[in-house]
């Protein structure tokens, strides 16, 4: 559904906008938090649905083949949530858990850490060496493991891992790369190739059969530095983030899917797929912990807010020691308020006087044109204004407690000067 900007006041004495805050145009812009757009407006974010309670307090999730772990610092541990049970002996929080499969089909899980390997399997580990990294991904049966300039990588469909030594390239060994574009921050298996994120680059990797025959190929960038953690495949891209905003890599080259000065990149950031969309768990510069997430469909990103988010991975996501889950169906999160803050260029003639909300439900109104005050405002009813001055934008700040609201349209006035 999409709105032109038109003039609707009846008796000429205003100059008027209607805008769709999904798809704003003509100027306007639209942040959204706990809130989603859908093809008839603007709703509540997702809902949840708590998953489990953990033994203790965790640092991070993580998702594998649809199984959810934590990582238990203080218990220096992985707990399975599936099984209930605690995998022992895992010095440091993984920065990856990988599924592998051995040519006989037998199946465990590379646990990488920055300065170790473990092998799980049958809820136990099985080795370790202290080679790791701090990235790593799965690719035609090898792991392939990174850490600053080099990246290593196991022997094909075996359970053996990453070795120092590049004296048998057809087992475990390594490339050093070249310190031109920084160090390798991501390692992403991609539609058949293997792809090195590194801070200012990207290089597709040919990875399959012997390694003698790896072949390595730069592609173009486009970005600035690349926030390491952010990184993550989802659907037909793989999305990261810099300081200069989302972009995204088809493989071929990369695109600009936006920018949210909210965003402290400073922080640290997770990214993550998430049903097809990217999300990322980011730290806002007034402080808040949340979900950043981006659709592809709808071409725009929105927050989903909560102060004591901890980790985030697929459809799951960790606060205290709760672990919760996304669902379809919307509900105001953990008792926080859906808002828009939509802005508008001002019209030239003259002062605010008055805001009508086209949707259903209820909604707090607040504008820069009557600082501090709330007005009440619910939908199809003009709110009135009256604002004494104009300023060069106006600025509405919609906020809902109802979870079954639906904004379809914003429409605002302002009155004409007497001289127009």
């Amino acid at each position: 559904m999409r709105y032109e900007k038109r003039v609707f006041a009846p008796d000429g004495r205003y100059a008027a906008v209607r805008v769709d805050p999904s798809r704003p145009q003509d100027g306007a812009t639209a942040a959204l938090y706990n809130m989603r757009p859908t093809n008839t407006g603007l709703v509540c974010g997702e809902g949840y649905e708590t998953v489990c309670v953990l033994l203790a307090a965790a640092t991070r999730i993580y998702v594998l083949d649809g199984e959810i772990y934590a990582y238990l610092s203080d218990r220096k541990g992985l707990y399975e949530i599936g099984s209930q049970t605690v995998i022992g002996g895992i010095a440091t929080e993984p920065k990856a858990l990988l599924r592998q499969t051995t040519e006989a089909g037998v199946q465990g899980v590379y646990c990488v850490e920055q300065g170790a390997t473990r092998y799980l399997k049958g809820g136990k580990v099985q080795w370790q060496t202290a080679v790791g990294g701090t990235c790593a991904a799965m690719h035609h049966g090898r792991l392939f493991s990174a850490d600053g300039l080099r990246l290593r990588f196991s022997a094909p469909f075996s359970e053996e891992g990453l070795t120092q030594s590049d004296r048998d390239p057809d087992k475990a060994a390594y490339i050093d790369l070249d310190e031109g574009k920084g160090k390798i921050v991501a390692v992403v298996s991609f539609r058949d190739k293997l792809y090195l994120f590194r801070e200012r680059g990207i290089v597709k990797m040919r990875a399959e059969g012997e390694a003698l025959d790896f072949c390595l190929t730069e592609m173009p960038f486009a970005g600035g530095k690349i926030i390491e953690g952010s990184v993550a495949a989802c659907g037909e891209e793989i999305c990261y983030m810099t300081a200069d905003g989302l972009f995204a890599f088809d493989g071929n080259s990369c695109s600009f899917l936006g920018y949210r000065n909210e965003i402290d990149f400073t922080a640290a950031v997770t990214g993550f797929g998430f049903r097809g969309k990217y999300a990322a768990a980011v730290t806002l510069k007034m402080g808040q912990k949340g979900l950043y997430v981006y659709d592809f469909l709808q071409k725009k990103g929105r927050f989903l807010l909560e102060n004591g988010l901890v980790s985030a991975a697929g459809e799951n996501f960790l606060i205290g020691s709760t672990v919760y889950r996304f669902t379809e169906n919307g509900g105001l999160p953990f008792g926080r308020d859906c808002s828009l803050e939509l802005t508008l260029p001002s019209s030239p003639s003259g002062a605010l006087a008055w805001v009508r909300v086209e949707g259903y439900g209820s909604f707090a109104l607040m504008t820069n044109a009557k600082a501090g005050k709330t007005f009440t405002a619910k939908s199809g009813e003009k709110v009135k204004i009256c604002a004494q001055s104009r300023s060069a934008e106006t600025m509405l700040s919609l906020v809902s407690k109802d979870p079954s609201f639906r904004i379809i349209a914003v429409e605002a006035a302002w009155r004409k000067s007497d001289d127009d």
